[in-house]
């Protein structure tokens, strides 16, 4: 059968940041910097009325504290999970990785050339974005492919997207005489 497209690519650092950069999640580092501002706050509140409540004066201390380290942390979230991620896709695969997705008309299959290839159904695919250099599918598990640009061989993403589209149709077709 004929796929549907061919895309190569080798991530580089500058296109792993580029991806980090895409999926990070602004929303949990925003939650986590007011959580520690309200446990700060907190602290801040019972500090003043540490003479009134004898209860509250050691309390007030570990809120203090929490919040600090709750902001701090919430701050350099996106550095620290970047350099975890960015060194776990180092130890696995080297400075570069070259791969060949090869989409056909049920899935994709991701070739690194090191050992099986990794099957992703397209009903699977979640969602999909787009950065300056890469197209984005980011799949059930936490798992995600990144597609170049300027890498497709054959076919086209809007092509990909299409089949994508027309594979989850006939899953909600095949659901609905289930």
């Amino acid at each position: 059968m004929e796929p549907v497209a061919v895309n190569r690519i080798t991530v580089t650092r500058d296109l792993f940041a580029e991806s980090h950069e895409a999926i990070f999640s602004v929303k949990r580092q925003k939650t986590l910097l007011y959580c520690g501002i309200i446990f700060f706050v907190f602290g801040l509140i019972l500090f003043a009325f540490r003479s009134r409540m004898q209860a509250a004066a050691g309390l007030y201390t570990m809120l203090l504290l929490t919040g600090a380290i709750v902001v701090i942390w919430s701050l350099t979230l996106k550095k620290t999970d970047f350099r975890k991620k960015y060194r776990a896709f180092q130890q696995k695969h080297g400075d570069a990785s070259s791969r060949v997705i090869t989409c056909d008309r049920t899935g994709l299959e991701v070739d690194t050339g090191k050992g099986e290839p990794v099957r992703i159904e397209y009903t699977d695919i979640q969602d999909h974005r787009e950065t300056e250099h890469l197209y984005l599918l980011l799949c059930r598990g936490h798992t995600g492919v990144q597609l170049a640009k300027d890498g497709f061989q054959t076919g086209s993403w809007y092509a990909l997207l299409k089949a994508v589209d027309r594979a989850k149709e006939e899953a909600a077709a095949m659901q609905e005489l289930i």
